[in-house]
């Protein structure tokens, strides 16, 4: 299950770098692009949360799972940024993938030594 889980991962870091890549072009991606961005990233942490409650022991994906969440928790600033229609701010979007990107190193880790 957490090779899915980071399969999963992988494929909504790559929409985000998406998303920031335009975003860092002056391009403002729909609104209902980066919904979906944030909707399966929460779904991939609730899968996650699962996993960690049923397999208690890796300290390492615990760890990415709280990482996730204050990913998840930027992302959220990010999307009422962005429904409000403003510029998101370059420095938010840094943080929000460099928190997301640990985590996703952390996971793998903890992943490998399983």
């Amino acid at each position: 299950m957490l090779s899915g889980l980071l399969i999963l991962f992988l494929l909504v870091a790559l929409g985000g770098a998406t998303l920031a890549i335009l975003e860092s072009r002056g391009v403002v991606p729909p609104l209902p692009v980066s919904a979906v961005h944030g909707a399966v990233g929460i779904l991939a942490i609730v899968l996650l949360v699962i996993h960690d409650v049923a397999h208690p022991g890796s300290h390492l994906v615990n760890t990415a799972t709280l990482v996730f969440i204050l990913a998840a928790c930027g992302g959220l600033l990010l999307f009422t940024f962005r429904a409000s229609r403003q510029r998101l701010p370059l420095a938010v979007v840094a943080l929000h993938a460099a928190f997301a990107l640990t985590a996703i190193l952390l996971m793998t880790v903890g992943w490998l030594r399983a």
